[in-house]
């Protein structure tokens, strides 16, 4: 077997420069009921159609990088579009496999970086994704 580390991945939004340390998501969920037929002890199992969760990306904020995304899509939250696109990766950080390759995604949620002046943690930006589907 070969194990991949949560490091081993490349996340990229086309459409918006560099790569994102981190991603949240994009599980596959359908909702179900249980519907009992009168006398029956067994239920039949009733779905509704599988939804995509939506996809948190984030990473370190870059001033000259970043301040220029933000300024764009600030502005655009509900209706910025993007393909997000998840590559596995071996341990030197080279592609293998087949990417998973969500398209459509709309942007729902921007988190500009918070800051605290006795804080030397590292300031971050978040953007989140309502997602459609994916394909591999």
């Amino acid at each position: 077997m070969t194990y991949s580390a949560q490091r081993q991945f490349l996340v990229t939004l086309s459409g918006i420069d560099g790569k994102w340390m981190s991603k949240g998501g994009a599980g596959i969920q359908s909702d179900s009921n249980k519907i009992y037929d009168g006398g029956s002890l067994v239920p039949s199992i009733v779905t509704s159609p599988a939804e995509v969760e939506n996809i948190t990306v984030s990473r370190a904020y870059d001033q000259t990088r970043d301040e220029p995304i933000l300024a764009n899509l600030r502005a655009k939250v509900g209706r910025y579009s993007t393909t997000i696109t998840v590559q596995p990766t071996d341990q030197d950080l080279v592609a293998v496999g087949k990417p998973s390759v969500y398209s459509g995604a709309v942007l729902v949620g921007l988190t500009e970086p918070d800051f605290d002046s006795s804080s030397g943690d590292v300031a971050s930006i978040e953007l989140e994704f309502a997602v459609v589907s994916v394909t591999n």
